[in-house]
């Protein structure tokens, strides 16, 4: 039980902490830390009030009041106790009080001041936060049942008084609740204006969020953001002219610097893929359209070096791979008509072995091919006809030997059997017909020994032994064999000439 020599105490008026300026914007800064001020101020004031001040308040009775508490009375509260009824404090006076009946009114007082401390404490947080912009009509409201508690609290109905608390406590927690959900949607709607472009939207929207939300770390980079936002804009704005203008290249590099100034802006970092990606397109078609030019033209490695930079640009593409396929043909059609050519040349040159070369060149890369397949069944027996008769006048000397002077006699029929010779042909046949002839002419040569050496002539006839012997013999090297018993074989070689004096002496002098 309290003791009979408490007062009273005087109801406590709450008192909302002064509200934010208007809503449609941010208070000015001097306004704002003057609001804040006071507030804490207020704060701290009540706190010391409820804290210090108003214990001391409570006394007994006031002088003259009967100590003797009154049988009916103690009835009656025990009766509201039992009927779970706070009992209502008794205003009174002269007439005896209940000191269990104090007791009561004391913690019903208490709850009640406790409940608006905690009422004041959140009421203060919200409004610093703007809840008066925001909040509405739930913070006024709040505000309103504060203020029918504070009635209820001076007409010492702690009860209602604390239920009205209560409620508004409830309400501006149901407030505060929703802060995360509208900070998130403010955080959106902020960078939905800055992706736009609508820097004054962003600004407010901005200081609305540093109000609410002033310990989000978003803050920071926001704020980045917002600064850049002005020469994001411009930079977008400068890559628009000049994709109108056809100037893929200076677009992209705009849009590249709208980027570095906002390495968030998702808005530029697209506008930046787009361009880059019709930069890209456009490039590829230059190279395409370069290649195919270069193709038509038979610069094929100048094609081949666009096809293959238009597959760098846009990898997996099937054009250039189509378009190197297609090269690497036309080459091969370029090279087998190039070699077309030049076999025909060579042989109207009569340059037969360059032609069999030519056409097996040909057939190396398409063994299908018809006119290689010709070429080479016409130009390789020419080739082989040329050979031979370009050997008759290298081995004219040969020549006194009658097979190779019957072959040498059958090339020469092969040659001047061909139809419409050319001047190559012509002129081996008559080179060919003159070494024959020459070869087919005797000269008579003189051989002499001395009787006694058994004398053979290599590829003629055997002589035996002689003094002297006149032959007829076709022009050409000879060689001469002498054997003597007792005596060392010799053999002596000879020339054969028109227009000169073909005398040799065959004769074994050295003895063994």
């Amino acid at each position: 039980m309290t003791d009979k020599t408490e007062q009273p105490l005087s109801a406590t008026t709450f008192e909302p902490a002064p509200a934010s300026n208007e809503a449609g914007g941010p208070p000015p800064e001097g306004e704002q830390s003057r609001a804040i001020y006071i507030g804490l101020g207020v704060g701290v004031v009540l706190l010391g009030f409820v804290f210090f001040v108003l214990p001391a308040l409570v006394s007994t009775d006031q002088t003259g009041t009967n100590p003797t508490v009154d049988a009916s009375t103690d009835a009656a509260a025990s009766t509201e106790l039992a009927a779970g009824t706070p009992p209502k404090a008794t205003t009174q006076s002269g007439e005896g009080r209940s000191p269990f009946a104090d007791a009561q009114e004391s913690a019903l007082r208490r709850n009640a001041q406790e409940v608006l401390q905690a009422l004041l404490s959140l009421q203060e947080s919200l409004d610093e936060r703007g809840a008066a912009r925001w909040g509405e009509p739930t913070y006024s409201e709040a505000l309103a049942r504060a203020a029918a508690g504070d009635a209820a609290y001076r007409e010492r109905d702690f009860v209602a008084a604390t239920a009205e608390y209560q409620r508004a406590l409830d309400q501006l927690q149901g407030l505060e609740q929703t802060l995360p959900e509208r900070i998130d949607a403010l955080h959106s709607e902020l960078i939905a204006a800055i992706e736009s472009g609508e820097v004054l939207a962003a600004q407010a929207r901005f200081a609305a969020l540093a109000e609410m939300a002033p310990t989000d770390i978003r803050l920071i980079a926001l704020e980045d953001r917002l600064l850049a936002l002005p020469a994001v804009i411009a930079a977008l704005e400068s890559a628009g002219d000049a994709e109108t203008a056809g100037d893929l290249s200076a677009a992209v590099a705009a849009a590249r610097t709208a980027t570095g100034a906002d390495p968030d802006h998702k808005r530029a970092a697209a506008r930046l893929s787009e361009l880059t990606a019709k930069l890209t397109q456009a490039q590829f078609t230059d190279a395409m359209t370069a290649g195919y030019g270069a193709m038509a033209g038979s610069a094929f490695d100048a094609a081949e070096t666009a096809f293959r930079k238009a597959g760098r640009l846009i990898p997996g593409a099937p054009e250039p791979t189509a378009a190197l396929v297609e090269l690497d043909q036309a080459r091969t059609q370029a090279k087998l008509l190039a070699l077309k050519d030049q076999g025909a040349l060579a042989e109207r040159e009569e340059r037969w072995p360059d032609a069999v070369e030519l056409y097996e060149q040909a057939l190396a890369i398409d063994a299908l091919i018809l006119f290689a397949t010709e070429g080479v069944t016409r130009s390789q027996p020419r080739a082989e006809l040329d050979a031979r008769l370009e050997k008759i006048p290298e081995e004219r000397d040969r020549l006194i030997d009658a097979r190779i002077l019957r072959l040498a006699e059958e090339t020469l029929a092969e040659a001047t059997a061909l139809a419409n010779p050319g001047p190559r042909l012509q002129g081996q046949i008559a080179a060919a017909e003159a070494t024959i002839s020459y070869a087919n002419t005797p000269i008579a040569t003189t051989l002499s020994s001395d009787g006694l050496t058994d004398i053979t002539l290599l590829r003629v006839k055997r002589l035996g032994t002689l003094t002297e012997r006149t032959l007829s013999l076709r022009p050409g090297v000879y060689t001469a064999v002498g054997m003597r018993t007792g005596y060392r074989d010799v053999r002596v070689t000879f020339e054969v000439r028109p227009n000169q004096n073909n005398a040799v002496e065959i004769r074994c002098a050295e003895a063994i």
